[in-house]
């Protein structure tokens, strides 16, 4: 997971919302509520995760209370990954 964290937060930081220069993000960070992710935004991370780490996600369920926080999101690609 720790791999999978980093990448992401380096993600959303440098790709998903650019303009806000970000330098770090919290793990449990309101990543929706504090305007980092959008919708727009959620959809760049499920491609992320299916293209770096090969984490489809696109079969399931998505909503928005998964893309809470970089630790939510990682609960989500790893719980789908043991599936």
């Amino acid at each position: 997971m720790n791999d999978l964290n980093a990448k992401l937060k380096q993600f959303i930081m440098s790709e998903v919302n650019p303009d806000l220069h970000l330098e770090s993000i919290e793990d449990d960070e309101p990543l929706i509520e504090s305007g980092i992710v959008d919708s727009l935004g959620m959809l760049k991370i499920l491609a992320f995760l299916d293209e770096t780490f090969g984490i489809d996600l696109s079969s399931g369920e998505i909503r928005p209370e998964f893309f809470e926080s970089v630790r939510t999101i990682c609960r989500m690609a790893e719980s789908s990954q043991s599936t």
